[in-house]
């Protein structure tokens, strides 16, 4: 079995060289998001599949979601609107060292540790293999948006 923590850290180094780079000064927007939006609510669902991991190693319940996915980001996005774009770059690589140091010292990552506003669960692979696609797709549509 692949490693999922291995392929989303290639993955998020990836992305911050993207957004250190282009993703910095782009226009571009996927819908109404643009790369800072996107960087934004990146942090929540990171520090969520951090804090289930954690949650669910010290014996806790898996971490629940409380909204679904569109009012979780824009919640986000309110949340660091006044914040720079090199805050957020900080936040971001301060949200993935947790979940990497969290993922490492799981004793189960085939445990469900996260729980949808729907009810639906993942188990922290799931997460770990979500995560890495999530930011993966970000970043292609933003760069097809620029070329646009």
């Amino acid at each position: 079995m692949a490693n999922p923590l291995d392929e989303l850290d290639r993955v998020v180094r990836e992305t911050l060289a993207y957004f250190e780079g282009p993703g910095r000064t782009t226009s571009a927007r996927v819908d109404r998001w643009q790369a800072r939006d996107i960087l934004m609510h990146f942090l929540y669902f990171h520090d969520a599949t951090a804090w289930g991991i954690q949650s669910v190693t010290q014996g806790g319940p898996p971490w629940p979601v409380p909204a679904d996915a569109d009012t979780v980001n824009e919640v986000c996005r309110r949340l660091h609107e006044h914040e720079s774009f090199d805050e957020l770059l900080a936040q971001v690589k301060g949200a993935h060292a947790r979940l990497v140091r969290a993922s490492q010292s799981a004793l189960d990552l085939d445990k469900p540790c996260f729980r949808r506003a729907n009810g639906e669960t993942m188990t922290g692979r799931q997460r770990l293999e979500a995560l890495a696609r999530h930011w993966a797709e970000h970043v292609r549509a933003l760069q097809a948006a620029a070329k646009a």
